[in-house]
């Protein structure tokens, strides 16, 4: 592996991405700890949004780009927000110690009275998104093509993060505004909305590869 300083930065973000889920898996609402876990998960998934960055601008900036980065960077994002709306599916994150829903954020109709920050369904989607991006992204490269991230899923993995963070700080911080609600679930449906189209824009562009790759 080509072990330049953007390299390390992308590997030391999967150390704050397993950080960043252990502190939600530790989480419950009725822990006195529980404010505390949330802040700091919000903290982590700062810095490594920062790292993220910082290993872009420095492979860039000083031509230390390389196929394992192109490979790697987008995996260990991959790995951050899909766990990370994973994690904010669990049960933890919808009931109090005795089993009675605290969360009113989402209407019955769509919930089926289970109230969680995100729904199943949304990780699905996002899910589905990124398996099919990550296997386009490894053929092209396999075809020698490279597949570098374009501003479309820079935008989307910005406002992913966005309602991530948001969801966060609202739990931990915001969880009986009526307002900050309203704004979490705008936040995560626009991240849905965002992850979709952009997964339209990679295939479409994924395309022509297919079509020389008939030639």
């Amino acid at each position: 592996m080509n072990w330049k300083l953007p390299n390390q930065l992308t590997v030391g973000r999967i150390a704050l991405a397993g950080a960043f889920f252990v502190l939600l898996g530790m989480y419950e609402q009725s822990s006195p700890g529980a404010q505390w876990l949330l802040n700091a998960a919000f903290a982590i998934y700062i810095v490594a949004g920062i790292t993220d960055v910082l290993d872009g601008w420095i492979a860039r900036r000083y031509h230390l780009t390389s196929a394992f980065g192109r490979i790697a960077d987008p995996f260990v994002d991959k790995v951050l927000v899909v766990g990370a709306f994973v994690m904010l599916t669990g049960s933890n994150f919808a009931m109090t110690a005795d089993g009675k829903f605290v969360e009113s954020d989402w209407p019955h109709w769509l919930t089926g009275g289970m109230c969680t920050s995100v729904q199943a369904w949304m990780v699905v989607v996002i899910l589905a998104r990124e398996f099919i991006i990550s296997a386009v992204r490894g053929y092209s490269e396999s075809q020698g093509e490279k597949f570098p991230a374009t501003s479309v899923g820079k935008i989307k993995m910005f406002v992913q993060s966005l309602a991530i963070c948001f969801a966060l700080f609202q739990l931990a911080n915001l969880r009986f505004s009526a307002w900050a609600a309203a704004i979490k679930i705008a936040l995560v449906w626009l991240a849905v909305i965002v992850t979709v189209l952009s997964g339209l824009v990679y295939i479409g562009r994924s395309r022509a590869l297919l079509r020389s790759d008939k030639k």
